[in-house]
């Protein structure tokens, strides 16, 4: 974490750079990317984390290290980037016998003995990867190594320990499919269209329709 008065210096960089609308008490380090026209509300603490074009952030979540599509809606206090412990062949869960970071401000062993987090990428740069026009509701959670897949939505309160589909709704504890947003040839027209690719000048012009779906597809057809 940098310094509030980094901190403030940055985020302003940001602001003009991107058009990124910061509210108050948000906690950024240097290793954020935005692509534009981003917030991120309350509270909100956002690592080693990239933000797709016009997505956002609400109050109080903390996001780390996720990769994060166009024209995302997250809400409140979600939870991405929360660690693993083991559950079998340890004998206890607790991480000062089998990592070195000293979470507990002490550890037994002098070297990593199991992954504390699983990446989505050969890099190992994010934990989480979630797609384009993705609804997440509030107080979701998403294990490591997660992809979420486009136009998907989380209800509210799901804690998400598998890969979503695209258009899929998922919720519960842990989360499974509830629906489909449409149905599977309509899904594979929108993957195909990658709407949210397009230059916002054609995004503007054709945001009449994307009140319907059918009207929308039409459209695209005729074009």
């Amino acid at each position: 974490m940098i310094s509030k008065i980094k901190q403030y210096a940055f985020q302003k960089y940001l602001s003009y750079r991107y058009n990124v609308h910061f509210k108050s008490d948000v906690k950024i380090n240097r290793k954020v990317e935005f692509e534009g026209r981003n917030a991120l509300y309350n509270n909100t603490v956002f690592l080693n984390s990239f933000l797709g074009f016009g997505s956002y952030v609400a109050n109080n979540s903390m996001i780390r290290a996720t990769k994060i599509g166009r024209f995302c809606a997250i809400g409140d206090n979600v939870r991405t980037g929360l660690g693993l412990h083991p559950t079998s062949k340890f004998v206890s869960i607790h991480p000062s016998f089998f990592s070195t970071k000293e979470q507990a401000g002490f550890t037994f062993v002098d070297k990593q003995l199991f992954k504390e987090h699983k990446y989505i990428d050969e890099e190992n740069e994010y934990f989480v990867d979630i797609g384009n026009d993705v609804w997440i509701g509030n107080n979701v959670q998403i294990m490591d190594g997660i992809k979420i897949g486009d136009g998907a939505v989380l209800a509210t309160g799901a804690v998400v320990t598998k890969d979503v589909e695209p258009y899929a709704i998922y919720g519960g504890v842990p989360a499974k499919l509830i629906k489909y947003r449409f149905d599977q040839e309509t899904r594979q027209k929108l993957l195909k269209i990658e709407w949210w690719n397009k230059n916002i000048k054609w995004i503007q012009d054709n945001a009449d329709i994307f009140s319907d779906i059918n009207e929308f597809l039409n459209r695209i057809e005729q074009d």
